[in-house]
Formats: structure tokens, C-alpha cells, sequence
């Protein structure tokens, strides 16, 4: 594999964690919006909150790749079964939960959201990895490096992560009118659409 076609493999594997950091960005800057005079703000700063996600995202896909690297072909036959199940799951339902809480009549000050969570942050890093246990799977017959591929696909879901986060939140302050449950609203929506892509992608792959 040449170094042009990782880099395209890395920004492939990057783009939904660029999609997903884009909402995170949103509503960290759609929530502060929404604070009144005084109240404080339970979410720590914005940078601090994209290097978490870009590393606990690019840790993800260096597990994932690493693991089908050791598991090989004796075991893709059986996870390839489900992983896009998985995937799907996990998107669908804390999108599903996100899509819901735009409809909620409680206060938002008095709750965090779902996704900024740890456990969520987990289990979402965990659903837009999947695809990096197949490339794992694959680098012998791709002739590419352990080592060179996670180094190239973690620096591409790090920096994609960063970009997606501060952009989410710079773009918000531009949508004056944009408000946190609609925010909400569009980050399920969009969390869902990555479910049903990955879940298309691999039935029909």
C-alpha cells in the first residue's frame, strides 16, 4: 500500500468520529449558550473536552486494529456477523436518547447530556471504530506495518476529532437561533444516519 492510499484509509476510518465530534461541539456550545445569568457551567473547558475525545477515540481504533491484527481471518468470519449490528445498536440508541431529550420538557440545567458522559464517549468510540478491526484483519494482504498503520489512522481520528469538535462549536456560535433541543434533535438524527450507513455498508458489502 502506497503512503497516499493509508492516508486516505485514515481519513476514511476518521470521518465519523469528524461527524460525531461535530455535534459534541455543537452542544457543548449550544449548552453554554442556554446557562442563565450566574448558573454554572458542569462541562469542562472546549479543548479539554476535544483532546478526551480525540484520544479516546484514537485509542479505539488502535485497539480495534490491533485486535484483528492478533485475531486474523479465523475469527472475521464470525465478528463481521455482528459488528455492524453492534455498531448500528450503539449509534441508533444514543441517538435515539439524544433525539429524545430535544422533546423533553425538563430543565436542562439541571441534567448533563447523555453523550457527554463517559460511558457514552465509550460506547460511541466503540461503535465508529468497527471498521478499523476489519483493516487490522487485513493489513498481511495489504503489506502495510502494525505499527505504521495504527500510527497513521490514530494521528488522522485525533486530528479529524479536534477539528470536528472546534468546528462544531464555532459553528454554532454563528447559528445564533440554534437552540440546545434543536441542536439535540439533529445529533440524534445524524447519530442514527451513521447507524443505518454502517449497517448498509456491511449487508450489502
Amino acid at each position: 500500500m502506497s503512503l497516499f492510499a493509508l492516508i486516505l484509509l485514515s481519513i476514511a476510518l476518521s470521518l465519523d468520529c469528524f461527524t460525531v465530534c461535530l455535534i459534541f461541539g455543537m452542544q457543548r456550545s449550544a449548552w453554554k449558550k442556554s446557562l442563565k445569568e450566574g448558573e454554572q457551567d458542569p462541562f469542562p473547558p472546549l479543548v479539554r473536552s476535544a483532546l478526551q475525545a480525540g484520544i479516546i477515540f484514537a485509542l479505539f481504533h488502535i485497539l480495534l486494529i490491533v485486535a484483528g491484527w492478533l485475531l486474523g481471518w479465523s475469527v472475521n468470519a464470525i465478528v463481521s456477523r455482528y459488528d455492524h449490528w453492534l455498531a448500528f445498536g450503539l449509534l441508533a440508541g444514543i441517538g435515539l436518547k439524544t433525539f429524545i431529550d430535544g422533546f423533553s420538557s425538563k430543565d436542562s440545567s439541571i441534567k448533563v447530556h447523555a453523550m457527554f458522559e463517559w460511558k457514552s464517549m465509550l460506547l460511541l468510540a466503540l461503535a465508529v471504530s468497527i471498521d478499523a478491526f476489519a483493516v487490522g484483519v487485513s493489513l498481511e494482504m495489504l503489506q502495510v506495518p502494525l505499527v505504521k498503520v495504527c500510527a497513521s489512522v490514530s494521528i488522522a481520528v485525533f486530528l479529524f476529532s479536534l477539528i470536528g469538535m472546534t468546528g462544531g462549536y464555532l459553528a454554532h456560535r454563528q447559528l445564533q437561533k440554534m437552540s440546545f433541543r434543536t441542536v439535540n434533535i439533529i445529533g440524534g438524527l445524524v447519530l442514527i444516519g451513521i447507524g443505518v450507513r454502517i449497517l448498509i455498508a456491511h449487508l450489502y458489502a
